[in-house]
């Protein structure tokens, strides 16, 4: 596989600089960052677990923000368009602001995620599902204690546990 990046989103979209820490977090074969009004999409392709469980495989993802919240479904559809990413799945492992698309680069490996028959499915007041593992740890829980925003399932959990023992 060629390991450059996506091509350039279609018109509308400008390229900005990827934060370095996002590259050292992700470690990405590719990467490129753009903007078109409020709209942010981190371009990448990644060695990521394949979504019928068949080991490690490329795959492209985006992960798509609206300046502090979470993008109305028209943005994802453009920003699909954009990307021509039209049909990937829908994949988001916490709460937060971005939605996260993924699609195997092979297409013989485009199957929903099986984590979806193994997680819990979260479904947020406006229609944002996040999976956990049904074993935990908590996906809400850690995003809390690396954003500090509150888990949706348990949101005093973090604030309790580091004011000690009651």
């Amino acid at each position: 596989m060629n390991h450059e990046r996506q091509p350039p989103p279609r018109s509308g979209w400008v390229e900005v600089q990827t934060p370095a820490i996002l590259i050292q977090q992700l470690k990405p074969l590719a990467v490129s960052t753009w903007v078109s009004g409020p709209l942010r999409v981190i371009s990448t392709l990644v060695n990521a677990d394949l979504p019928d469980g068949s080991g490690v495989g490329e795959q492209w993802h985006i992960s798509l923000t609206r300046k502090a919240r979470r993008p109305h479904p028209t943005d994802v559809r453009r920003a699909l368009r954009a990307f021509d990413l039209a049909g990937a799945e829908e994949d988001n492992h916490h709460p937060g602001n971005a939605r996260h698309f993924w699609r195997p680069v092979d297409p013989t490996k485009r199957v929903d995620c099986e984590c979806k028959d193994t997680d819990a499915v979260v479904v947020e007041k406006d229609g944002y599902t996040f999976s956990t593992p049904a074993a935990g740890p908590c996906s809400g829980c850690q995003f809390e204690a690396a954003t500090g925003k509150p888990c949706p399932l348990h949101p005093t959990e973090i604030a309790n546990e580091s004011k000690g023992p009651r």
